[in-house]
C-alpha cells in the first residue's frame, strides 16, 4: 500500500470511528435519526437538489475506483531477453543496459556529458542518446565513434540486437575534462617540488657543517 492511500485509510477508519461512536450515543440519546438525515441530504426540497447529489456521488465513486487501481497496480520492471533455452532464461533491465552504455561511452575522449534511453522492440533495442561534445572535436567523427561504441557494448558484450542507434548532440562545451587533466598534472608537479625542497635544504646543511668539522 502506497502513502497516499494509507492516508486515505487512516481517514476513512477515523470518520468510521465517530459515525460508530455517535451511533452508540444516538441509541440511548435519541438525538438523530439517520432516516431524516438522508432526506436533508438527497432530498430536492432541502438544500441539495438531485443532480447534484448525483454529481457528488458520482466524484466519490471515481475516487474509490482510482484508489482502488493505484492499490492494485505495481510498477513492472522493464526487462529484455538476453537467451533463453529449455530449462530457463536470462534478462536484463533496461536500466543496467543504459548504464553500462554510458559508461563506456563516457570513456570516449571528447564526450563530456551523455544520457542513454532504451527502447525495446520485437526483435531488439533501440538506443536513443542525448550528448554533450568537447568544441574542439571533429563532430562528425565522433558523433560516428560513439554511436559505433554504443552499438558494440550492446550487442558484443550484452549479447543485444541491436535495431537502431540515434544520437542527438545537445551541446559543444570547452574541455572540462582536459582542464582537469591539467589542473591535477600542475597539482602533481608543485607537489613534487615541494616534497624535493627539504631534502635539498638538508643537503645544503649537511655539506656546511662537514666544512666546518674539516676546517
Amino acid at each position: 500500500m502506497n502513502v497516499f492511500n494509507k492516508i486515505i485509510v487512516v481517514l476513512l477508519l477515523i470518520f468510521l470511528i465517530c459515525v460508530s461512536i455517535a451511533s452508540l450515543v444516538n441509541i440511548f440519546v435519541g438525538y438523530f435519526k439517520w432516516s431524516d438525515l438522508a432526506l436533508k441530504v438527497l432530498n430536492p426540497e432541502y438544500s441539495m437538489n438531485k443532480l447534484t447529489a448525483a454529481l457528488l456521488l458520482t466524484v466519490v465513486l471515481i475516487i474509490s475506483l482510482f484508489l482502488l487501481l493505484l492499490e492494485f497496480y505495481k510498477k513492472r520492471i522493464k526487462v529484455v531477453n538476453i537467451s533463453s533455452s529449455k530449462t530457463g532464461s536470462a534478462m536484463v533491465t533496461l536500466e543496467a543496459i543504459g548504464g553500462q552504455i554510458k559508461n563506456e561511452v563516457l570513456s570516449v575522449e571528447g564526450v563530456e556529458d551523455l544520457s542513454v534511453k532504451i527502447v525495446p522492440g520485437k526483435t531488439g533495442i533501440i538506443i536513443n542518446m542525448n550528448t554533450t561534445l568537447n568544441e574542439d572535436v571533429d563532430v562528425t567523427g565522433k558523433v560516428q565513434e560513439i554511436i559505433s561504441k554504443a552499438s558494440s557494448v550492446a550487442s558484443d558484450r550484452l549479447g543485444l540486437k541491436v535495431l537502431k542507434t540515434n544520437l542527438t548532440v545537445a551541446g559543444l562545451v570547452a574541455g572540462g575534462k582536459e582542464v582537469e587533466s591539467k589542473e591535477k598534472n600542475e597539482l602533481s608537479i608543485n607537489s613534487r617540488e615541494i616534497e624535493q625542497e627539504p631534502g635539498e635544504t638538508t643537503g645544503e646543511t649537511g655539506n656546511s657543517t662537514g666544512e666546518e668539522k674539516i676546517k
